[in-house]
């Protein structure tokens, strides 16, 4: 229900200090440790643009606990009482629009605009010092949670420069506990060296002390971002178009996109048009490259790039300066960067090829991936269209009668061996799925050829085993028993399923639902009685020597009296759970992945060929 109260003295009118405190995110985008850090940047700011203006080589910030110290040699702040009786130092840091950057007569391709941010620390910090030092002379005002504490002149010796020392008050930003990490002021300082040829910024933290000094501009950023570049030489160029100066650098590598943005000295996160005439640039040049089949986000593939641009008047989105909105510089970077890529195609021919070899073959990958996802819908859409008919139209397939956690898929080879096990197994307990051919090496295929497979796809279907989305309540069978011969070939088929398994659903193996059900090499017959060895060293160890020794090529030398007793029977059943630990895993993608000569080595290494019967 609507308040009927509401009146005249429901209207409040808040003095500047008390809105900028109650209000900070309007001033410095947020009341936690974001906002914090903004409010130090505001102060680093203004020491950057006397840096500009060509005063001041040198910031030094030190950070004890929560209290933050920025100090420059630039021209200081003037101060004095003004004829209308108005305290000058005071009023700049806290008496809305007052300041020096009104008009660009004093500053020129500077950040600052309204003269709002240091006002904005000033108001919300606990305590707020400022002390500017001008030809022999200095004045100094201190504030208290935004209040005036004090101010007075004194004769000093000190160089020219403004030393303001703040710590942010938690009653302003209270989103979370305040704790400025000196780590994060060193990348931050780190990145505006990059935009500062020549100015040293030095931080200082109890006895960590940390210098930072760029005399290459965005060429230096890249050097400190790139890893494993495509080419060597960076594409860089500088220059001035009007009023407006601008910079840029890109450079192509093997990891991700990342991108840089930059205006008058401060890094806007959100970007803008410099960024974006950078981007439509980089677009249009590879279209041409690659007859128009390219992209704008596959353009740049693994590019690490940079925009840095001064203008007169910027315009941001925002008091914090996260993006920039000048029209005029989309049209100013997208023809420096035009320019930058022609110049690099015919000052270095071999290495552009090189960027476009790599593009190609990453687009070659990415076809390939989507392919891939392509196929893994589809087997994923043929699964759950399997589990929605219960009963599989599928001869390869014959299900238990009882399906779910106590029911076991046998994996077995071939037809011979599946007609076999079919009549010996108990039929309300086991499953049978007849691999008439070998499973695809998953861990030596790419996915697209992987899904396309019809052992992998029925496979999945017989279990339920849906890519990516894996459950173990929902599958139709509590283990997988490969069920192969005891042959080299038939081991083949076991790592094969194995490798699948591994690759697909890793959680089945680790659940310990993955076993082999081991059939006999060996059966040695006494009359009317069978004993089965499954192993050359059982059988060597055996200790009665009588009887008549039958030698199982395969499962399809067994009758199926024989294939029951030795393989489903309590008494001689070998059910032998696989259990993966990190040095099997290993070895496992070793022998099967798609480094033949990882493979080669542990096989000349490990294997004793004189040994081998097959």
């Amino acid at each position: 229900m609507a308040n009927n109260n509401y009146t005249i003295n429901d209207i409040e009118s808040l003095s500047f200090r008390d809105g900028v405190r109650l209000r900070v995110g309007m001033y410095l985008g947020s009341a936690d440790m974001q906002g914090v850090y903004n409010a130090i940047q505001e102060i680093i700011s203004n020491s950057i643009d006397e840096y500009y203006m060509g005063y001041g080589k040198k910031i030094t910030i030190n950070l004890e606990g929560n209290k933050v110290t920025i100090a420059d040699r630039g021209r200081g702040i003037p101060f004095g009482i003004k004829e209308d009786g108005s305290n000058v130092l005071v009023d700049i840091f806290s008496k809305p629009h007052t300041g020096g950057k009104f008009n660009d007569k004093i500053y020129s391709g500077v950040g600052g605009l309204n003269g709002i941010g240091a006002k904005a620390t000033c108001l919300t910090s606990l305590t707020f010092t400022v002390v500017s030092c001008r030809g022999g002379e200095a004045a100094a005002a201190t504030w208290y949670k935004g209040n005036l504490d004090s101010y007075r002149t004194f004769d000093t010796k000190c160089s020219d420069g403004t030393t303001i020392t703040f710590e942010p008050d938690a009653e302003v930003y209270n989103v979370e506990p305040i704790k400025i990490d000196f780590e994060e002021l060193c990348e931050r300082c780190k990145n505006l060296s990059f935009l500062t040829k020549g100015l040293t910024f030095e931080l200082v933290c109890g006895d960590d002390k940390r210098t930072y000094c760029a005399s290459n501009g965005l060429t230096d950023l890249l050097a400190e971002y790139v890893n494993k570049p495509i080419h060597k030489t960076p594409i860089y160029l500088e220059g001035k178009e009007g009023d407006v100066t601008y910079e840029i650098a890109l450079q192509w590598t093997k990891g991700k996109e990342r991108s840089f943005t930059f205006t008058n000295g401060l890094y806007q996160s959100d970007g803008g048009t410099s960024i974006t005439g950078l981007k439509t640039a980089i677009t249009l040049f590879m279209k041409k490259k690659f007859k128009g089949e390219f992209d704008g986000d596959m353009a740049r593939t693994g590019l690490v790039y940079a925009v840095s641009c001064k203008v007169p008047q910027p315009s941001f989105s925002n008091q914090t300066k996260t993006k920039i909105n000048n029209p005029e510089l989309r049209g100013i970077c997208q023809k420096a960067t035009g320019a930058a890529l022609s110049t690099f195609e015919v000052t270095n021919a071999a290495e552009m090829q090189s960027i476009v070899d790599f593009l190609a073959s990453e687009k070659k990958a990415e076809q390939a991936a989507e392919n891939a996802r392509k196929k893994v819908l589809e087997a994923t859409k043929n699964i759950e269209q399997n589990q929605k008919r219960k009963v599989f139209a599928s001869d390869k397939l014959k299900d238990a009668e009882y399906l779910g956690p106590d029911s076991i898929l046998l994996c077995v080879e071939g037809n011979s061996a599946a007609s076999s096990i079919a009549v010996a197994r108990d039929v309300k307990r086991y499953g049978i799925l007849a691999l008439r051919g070998k499973v695809i090496n998953c861990l030596a295929n790419k996915d697209e050829d992987i899904f396309d497979n019809e052992e992998i796809k029925l496979l999945l279907s017989a279990m339920n085993i849906i890519p990516g989305k894996y459950d173990s309540k929902k599958l139709r069978y509590g283990k997988i028993g490969i069920c192969t011969d005891s042959d080299s070939d038939g081991y083949h088929i076991g790592l094969l399923i194995m490798a699948a398994l591994h690759y697909l659903a890793p959680e089945f193996i680790e659940e310990g639902r993955l076993c082999w059900l081991r059939s006999p090499l060996y059966i040695v017959k006494n009359g009317t009685k069978e004993t089965y060895y499954y192993t050359d060293e059982e059988m060597a160890s055996r200790k009665s020597t009588g009887g008549v020794v039958q030698r199982n090529k395969g499962l399809g030398s067994l009758s199926a009296d024989q294939a029951h007793a030795s393989m489903f029977t309590p008494e001689f059943q070998r059910l032998d759970i696989l259990h993966p630990d990190a040095c099997s895993t290993d070895l496992l993608e070793r022998l099967m992945g798609d480094k033949p000569a990882e493979r080669k080595e542990y096989i000349f290494n490990n294997v004793d060929f004189s040994t081998i019967k097959e």
